[in-house]
């Protein structure tokens, strides 16, 4: 970028590199993932798609994961970026796809506001409605995502250092009540079964199962990117990203094992259709066994967990507006308001854009899927439809990102050098648009609604994309490339 570009009259445009070590970039992928999603909010598609199953979902959706993501692994050990998948696609593409990714995955972060906002609604709702019988109305859940959304804006505004170790202390905290209760229902439950592991006991057979993958499996990881957005602020990125994704997929996939086995054994095979159509699937197999105060303690922790399920992502979401503002994406003046870094040096303009396209985005989802559905199938529809949604452009996103490293690796000449460069950069994207294309079409040939709607608005937004990037640039934009600086092959 220049020196020149580190002031905008005066003002301070630079993130701050060596603010986080491994283990906290670690529980930011463990953040965005959220453990306790498989107890709660995506248990619910788990269990209902999936059945006495639902144990394989988080498993089966960790080992397509680890495979899919090789490629951004690479990515991970070879550039510190702020602008993550776009800053890959740019590399091998070009600059004019970079910013066209870079602009549709503006749409995942809103996206992804909106489904842990309502996520965070829908588990105090569920919690009212499964302790005390009480439920909540629709405004009142409308308001609490606004919080919610609010309440994730400070923890992207405030010291780095401080929203990470907060981070931290949630996580270790979901993990310890995970294992403490499944353990507990485990040892309790006269159901434990093997079957819980075998795919075929889905509802609807394998095709079923594997609608489950998409819809809790894919969504329960979509976020794990989450610490290559917050590279350029890491301690030795280069070595430490990558292992902070790799360890922090599977730790949540081994919580994810147990915790939806510990629900399906402790309600029992024939009783789990049950555990499917109530509102908190977590909750309902776990307070017969812990107890009202148990459940109260779960609940919290819950809440807890997902207010940082939504700052993790939201982090990298506010660090993608930034990069691209620090490109000039969005012309002079309004990029130089974007990038300028506020008091406790984060991007604060960026996530006030942020904030407010969440709000946006989240009102109208679930003002429409109330208004149409009812409570409570509409707040259970305005969840699950931002969540598919998030796994749709998650799923684009992650197919030209991919594809991004065979192609810069050509573009350098060590495509062919070895082995492993042949393994990462050819033999994994292209394995890795099998698995996708294949579980896409598996969750998405037969989508109903609302989720088919959602989905179409995916691809207009996609067109859209392409089409305003282009247009911008035949009129003559002149962008940045900061990425070219960042990359450092070995």
């Amino acid at each position: 970028m220049g020196q020149s570009n580190n002031k905008n009259n005066g003002a301070k445009t630079e993130l701050i590199p060596g603010q986080l070590g491994l283990w906290s970039l670690m529980f930011m992928t463990v953040a965005a993932i959220y453990p306790m999603a498989m107890a709660v909010s995506n248990a619910s598609a788990a269990v209902s798609y999936s059945g006495f199953a639902a144990p394989l979902v988080p498993l089966i959706g960790a080992l397509l994961i680890l495979f899919a993501t090789t490629p951004i692994l690479e990515y991970a050990r070879i550039a510190a970026f702020a602008g993550g998948y776009y800053g890959l696609v740019e590399l091998g593409f070009g600059i004019t796809t970079g910013k066209f990714l870079g602009l549709f995955r503006i749409f995942y972060d809103v996206f992804f506001d909106s489904l842990t906002a309502t996520a965070f609604a829908y588990e105090i709702y569920t919690t009212f409605y499964v302790l005390f019988h009480y439920e909540i109305s629709g405004w009142i859940l409308i308001f609490m995502t606004i919080v919610f959304l609010v309440l994730m804006y400070l923890f992207t505004v405030i010291n780095l250092r401080v929203a990470a170790w907060t981070n931290n202390i949630i996580q270790i905290l979901q993990i310890v009540i995970l294992i403490a209760f499944s353990i507990y229902v485990i040892l309790k439950t006269p159901y434990n079964s093997l079957s819980a592991f075998n795919p075929y006991v889905a509802p609807g057979g394998l095709s079923g199962f594997f609608l489950g993958v998409v819809l809790a499996g894919f969504l329960f990881y979509t976020g794990y990117g989450a610490p290559l957005y917050l590279s350029e602020e890491g301690v030795e990125p280069f070595k430490n990203v990558w292992r902070a994704i790799a360890y922090g997929v599977i730790l949540t996939a081994l919580l994810g094992v147990l915790t939806m086995y510990s629900e399906v054994v402790g309600i029992g095979p024939k009783n789990v259709s049950s555990l499917s159509s109530v509102l908190n699937p977590g909750l309902s197999a776990y307070v017969p066994y812990l107890g009202l105060i148990a459940g109260v303690i779960f609940s919290i922790i819950a809440w807890l967990g997902q207010l940082m399920g939504g700052v993790a992502p939201g982090l990298g979401g506010v660090r993608d507006i930034y990069a691209l503002a620090r490109d000039r994406f969005f012309g002079e003046r309004f990029s130089s308001w974007l990038v300028k870094i506020n008091k406790y040096g984060v991007p604060g303009n960026s996530a006030s854009l942020n904030l407010i396209l969440g709000i946006i985005t989240t009102i109208i989802i679930e003002a429409l899927m109330i208004y149409y559905y009812g409570l409570p199938q509409g707040a259970f529809y305005a969840l699950f439809l931002s969540g598919s949604n998030v796994v749709a452009y998650w799923f684009i996103l992650h197919l030209l990102s991919d594809f991004g490293l065979t192609s810069f690796y050509y573009k350098t000449k060590i495509l062919f050098k070895n082995i492993r460069n042949i393994l990462v950069a050819i033999v994994a994207p292209i394995g890795a648009a099998v698995v996708f294309l294949y579980s896409f079409y598996m969750g998405y040939s037969s989508l109903p609604e609302p989720y088919f709607g959602g989905f179409l608005f995916v691809i207009a937004s996609l067109i859209f994309s392409a089409i305003y990037v282009a247009i911008l640039r035949k009129r003559g934009a002149r962008w940045e490339s900061y990425i070219t600086k960042k990359v450092k092959l070995e």
